[in-house]
């Protein structure tokens, strides 16, 4: 169960930068802080406009598709031909060019983002008008949110430009920090956030949705993975193993249905819900992942199209694929008023569907928008990371792979490699999840990606940024 209205935005002040076309392109509020942040009300309904950038058209729903599965080997793009979405297809085929506006949305919003945060952090700190127990939280969730956005800018572009205060137009020119102080900033802002922050456990049903210190450990613990911080990674993912806030869900396929939002294994999750507005992109609370992924002759834009050789990657009898690739004639929701049989229309490129983001047509929601969150960080994962970082360190790797196989019905893994056990385990539990491409070239094979040189390891910066601020200095493509 979730509740949703946490994400409804409603602040005046936090909602200023509807469209940028400078990272920091904000205008001065127009009510002042002092008359704004003067109660707890007032603080918790600036914190809902923190955390909705991330949920935005361009954003979860559009570009960590578009770049973590069909930029890797895991999907094809689909449509209805390579016209349709051209920029995916020219990431996907390595030949985007710094005008791409998947890569400016994944830049533009992200700064939004890392600016409501920096605004709210201004607004609340050392407040009188607020609760000391409010000001501590909101102050650790903005520090979480800024690091999640600064996390997703880094993954994609390598070192940019941190912005801890709000800027006046005079500093919007700063130069790009390295990579390393990008992550330290990430990791301090993580820490801090997770010493403030409520247990899952802790959270009453109107908050599921909100920053945990469970998500705060997490997205640390995949800091230090990207970073191959191999020690660090697997005590952090231990603590939040042997917290016993979480755990795998029985049923796998429970994960992806509405009434697995927010559940068991949900570490994090990206809200999303169907508020029967009527709007469209930002007017809406929907993702519109459903509508993409869905295959065109059942009423989608049939995008994301999962390889042959994702479909042969998983084993012999492991169920993860009939809830992650849909093939001509498969029947979904049999027995009940939504039973549909799936069909593979002529123009998809590689004759399956993807499944994992799709609702019955009875919980679908309006505009093309449903309420399915994004699981953005699953237990599972977790359990992977610790393995990982063991398979690199020497320790006992296969007792969490065997935790995930167990879930499934598959027996312990053979493969005594550890690494390659964890990169397949990886690939078939995360499968359609965006996970793919950002697996591929962290460990060194993006060789496996048609087109993909080294020097593509990190997305051209938008021309438009680098037009407005001559400090930026662009990645080599």
């Amino acid at each position: 169960m979730k509740n949703k209205i946490f994400l409804i935005i409603l602040s005046s002040v936090l909602v200023l930068t509807q469209s940028c076309s400078n990272f920091l392109d904000t205008p001065a509020p127009n009510l002042s802080d002092v008359v704004y942040f003067s109660s707890d009300a007032a603080a918790i309904t600036a914190l809902a406009g923190a955390y909705d950038p991330m949920a935005w058209y361009g954003d979860m729903q559009l570009d960590d598709w578009a770049i973590g599965d069909v930029v890797s080997d895991d999907a094809e793009k689909g449509g209805e031909n390579e016209g349709d979405q051209p920029d995916i297809q020219a990431l996907a085929t390595f030949t985007a060019n710094a005008e791409n506006s998947v890569i400016q949305g994944r830049w533009q919003i992200r700064y939004i983002g890392i600016n409501r945060t920096n605004k709210l952090i201004e607004g609340v700190t050392d407040n009188e008008n607020i609760s000391a127990n409010v000001r501590k939280r909101v102050i650790a969730e903005a520090k979480f949110l800024r690091a999640f956005y600064m996390f997703e800018l880094v993954k994609v572009f390598g070192g940019v430009p941190i912005v801890t205060e709000v800027l006046s137009p005079s500093e919007f020119t700063s130069p790009r920090n390295t990579e390393e102080e990008c992550w330290a900033q990430i990791e301090k802002d993580l820490t801090e956030a997770a010493a403030d922050l409520p247990k899952k456990s802790q959270l009453p049903a109107e908050e599921l949705g909100r920053a945990t210190w469970g998500a705060a450990t997490a997205l640390l613990t995949k800091a230090y993975i990207f970073q191959e911080k191999w020690d660090a990674a697997d005590k952090s993912a231990t603590s939040i193993i042997n917290s016993g806030e979480y755990d795998l869900d029985p049923d796998y396929g429970h994960i992806f249905t509405l009434d697995g939002d927010n559940g068991i294994e949900s570490v994090w999750d990206i809200q999303y819900g169907d508020f029967k507005i009527g709007g469209w992109d930002r007017d809406n609370e929907g993702t519109t992942v459903c509508i993409f992924t869905r295959g065109r002759d059942n009423g989608g834009w049939g995008f994301v199209c999962p390889t042959q050789d994702l479909y042969d990657a998983f084993e012999a009898g492991d169920p993860r694929r009939e809830f992650t690739i849909i093939k001509e004639g498969d029947v979904l929701w049999a027995g009940t008023d939504d039973e549909e049989e799936f069909y593979i229309d002529a123009q998809n490129p590689t004759g399956y569907n993807s499944r994992k983001h799709i609702l019955p047509m009875s919980q679908q929601g309006e505009m093309s928008e449903d309420p399915l969150n994004w699981h953005y960080i699953r237990f599972a994962e977790v359990l992977l990371w610790q393995a990982e970082a063991r398979a690199h360190t020497g320790g006992d790797w296969q007792t969490p792979v065997n935790r995930v196989r167990a879930r499934v019905g598959l027996p312990a893994i053979t493969e005594s490699d550890g690494l390659k056990a964890v990169y397949h385990e990886r690939r078939v539990e995360l499968a359609l999840e965006a996970h793919r491409y950002w697996d591929l070239v962290r460990t060194g094979r993006g060789d496996l990606m048609k087109g993909y040189t080294e020097n593509k390891r990190y997305f051209l910066i938008p021309q438009v940024e680098i037009n407005l601020n001559p400090n930026l200095t662009q990645n080599p493509y």
